[in-house]
């Protein structure tokens, strides 16, 4: 950012120079002065900077103030790259004439060039106390109070500046950037539209422009700039893969992977495009066709870590969980993971024989991920270890009703340990296949006292209905710093013609932001909000025992019912995660779960009616059976 600034302001002061040198009027000197004047800007004008220097010094040896040389020989040693002295010179031209706005602006520049930001700002400020005001001295002063943190004031200067120079592109630019910054998206799209139309060439520009139109939610007009890029950049491979990166950032999956096959026709041996190629694949559904691209990438980049850890994901999506397991387990080996993940300071468990052995069994990710990997829980108990499990504060209670686990932590103890391992390490080294899933299940239990206290309250609720109303929980968001949120959560709006389903009681068991939302609709459904009066995960599963089923999005309840159990029908959206494996409704994990899948990514329409099917089959068939 600030080299492109340096450039232009150079490119300011040559400028400012041309209309300096045709204009000086000479008459004031003497006539030797005006000779060496004359030679001096000749000089100057051919480019011949030591020589120019050098007869304006004579000048000034004999008239120390005069402007004119002071001036034109400050800007030839910018040109000659001499900084430090074309600063001192020109400050020496600002006190001659402390009025001239142009050589005060030019002052603030070198000012600028040499990070001298407080000289700089009051260079320019002075600058505008002495003219109206240019839209590069504007410009200037914003670039000048942007680097020092000061946004909200050099917005206001770059918005003068534009307001002078509508072209302005490094101001258009600059509040472009600005707006991201503060999250006014609009903004910020409309100001990288008006940035591309005056240079459409730069690519930087055109893919913070398709980022910003994506977050303004105007993907309409991401086509047209990204067929200008493909056609200006069709032989750039590099460009293409920033093209790519830029849609997987707007969720363009479908151009993300035409980009990328447009891409490896011409650069087959491109492993980064067909990386691309596989996630836009694998968000659109398709994990047969993606891993074809994603082991293209591997093959071509086989000591890339994220290569091998996407494969791995692809290939425990359709049950290839021999390699699956070892390829996902690269991930390990990332910085983040290195970054992010607990790693105590015991010795790592690779599959050694734990009878008799101390084991510190540690949970990742998410509250889901930690219920669901818990089970390795009893299967390493099974085996004769002694297992502490290290989890999230809100699962703790959860654990604790384990029958394989000894100890429940939530900080790194001191140990000692024979063994410790990340719980979604273990399925690798215990060979865990479809054929040995789901082990013992339920493997968490509810607290009595809460589910007597639960039963009693829902009774009470459901006090006056028909004896025979069937009493279905749900869950319609997840959480909402989730990576992939906004594609798993339906919106309890999207459930709404769930509700309407005849025999049926509904129970919220929201939580979050959204968990009273459904009391909006209690005077028009039989639905009864209890998120607010959750506390924990061990509320939740007490309900879950007084209700007959819960439909859920794909989140950490969806686990909870799961791993206790209980019925649970799972909606799951078009990209599915590997752990819900492709095209099966049901879940080797948890015996009690039926998944209901998405079509295509982003529309649920077709998946609510699924569910409203089966919903009203259930609910005719239960209710006969009673």
């Amino acid at each position: 950012m600030y080299f492109c600034f340096y450039r232009n302001a150079k490119s300011g002061f040559i400028d400012v120079l041309y209309a300096n040198i045709s204009s000086i009027d000479l008459s004031p000197m003497c006539s030797d002065v005006i000779d060496f004047a004359s030679y001096a800007d000749a000089y100057f004008a051919e480019r011949k900077l030591t020589m120019a220097i050098v007869e304006y010094g004579r000048i000034l040896d004999r008239q120390p103030q005069n402007l004119h040389a002071l001036h034109c020989m400050g800007l030839a040693c910018v040109l000659d790259n001499q900084i430090e002295r074309a600063r001192g010179i020109l400050a020496r031209a600002a006190l001659v004439a402390p009025e001239r706005s142009d050589i005060l602006e030019q002052c603030g520049l070198l000012a600028a060039l040499t990070n001298d930001d407080i000289e700089a700002e009051a260079y320019y400020r002075r600058a505008l106390d002495f003219g109206s005001g240019t839209a590069s001295l504007h410009r200037n002063l914003a670039d000048v109070l942007r680097k020092s943190g000061r946004t909200a004031e050099a917005e206001e200067q770059y918005k003068q500046s534009v307001a002078i120079q509508p072209d302005l592109h490094h101001a258009i630019r600059a509040l472009a950037r600005i707006s991201s910054e503060l999250g006014e998206i609009e903004d910020a799209a409309t100001y990288w539209l008006r940035a591309w139309e005056i240079d459409p060439a730069d690519l930087q520009d055109g893919l913070d422009l398709i980022i910003a139109l994506g977050n303004a939610g105007r993907a309409a007009l991401i086509d047209e700039v990204v067929f200008q890029i493909r056609r200006r950049f069709a032989a750039d491979v590099d460009a293409l893969d920033a093209l790519c990166l830029a849609l997987h950032k707007s969720d363009c999956f479908d151009k993300m992977l035409s980009v990328a096959r447009q891409g490896i026709g011409s650069h087959l041996k491109c492993g980064a495009l067909h990386h691309y190629a596989a996630h836009a694949l694998s968000m659109c559904g398709d994990n047969r066709e993606a891993i074809a691209h994603s082991r293209a990438a591997v093959q071509l980049l086989p000591d890339d870590p994220i290569m091998q850890y996407q494969l791995g994901c692809l290939e425990l999506s359709i049950g290839e969980f021999e390699n699956g397991w070892a390829r996902r387990n690269t991930y390990y080996s990332t910085p983040l993971a290195r970054r992010t993940r607990v790693h105590p300071n015991f010795r790592l468990w690779l599959g050694e024989p734990v009878a008799g052995r101390s084991f510190l069994l540690v949970g990742e990710q998410g509250r889901g991920d930690e219920i669901q990997f818990m089970r390795f829980a009893e299967w390493l108990k099974q085996r004769g270890g002694i297992v502490d499990v290290l989890v999230s504060k809100p699962i703790v209670e959860i654990a604790r009703s384990m029958t394989g686990v000894r100890k429940v932590l939530t900080q790194v103890p001191a140990g000692p340990y024979d063994y410790w391992c990340h719980m979604m390490r273990i399925p690798e080294h215990l060979k865990v296949n479809l054929s040995t899933l789901p082990g013992p299940v339920p493997y968490i239990f509810a607290l009595p006292e809460k589910v007597g206290h639960w039963r009693d309250r829902i009774n009470v609720i459901s006090s006056g209905e028909r004896c025979n109303q069937r009493r279905v929980g749900i869950v319609w968001s997840g959480g909402p710093y989730h990576v992939h949120d906004r594609f798993r959560s339906v919106g309890l709006a999207g459930m709404e013609p769930l509700f309407s389903v005849p025999g049926v009681s509904w129970f919220s068991v929201q939580k979050g932001e959204s968990e009273q939302e459904s009391e909006s609709l209690s005077d028009n459904f039989n639905i009864h909000t209890l998120g607010p009066e959750i506390e924990n995960f061990t509320d939740t599963l007490a309900i879950l025992h007084s209700l007959d089923l819960l439909i859920t999005v794909d989140t950490s309840v969806a686990h909870l019912a799961g791993a206790a159990g209980l019925p649970v029908w799972t909606l799951v959206p078009a990209y599915t995660e590997w752990r819900w494996l492709t095209d099966r409704t049901d879940s080797p994990w948890y015996p009690s779960m039926r998944l209901f899948r998405q079509r295509e990514l982003g529309d649920w329409t077709a998946v609510i009616e699924d569910v409203r099917n089966a919903l009203c089959e259930w609910s005719r068939a239960t209710c006969s059976h009673n």
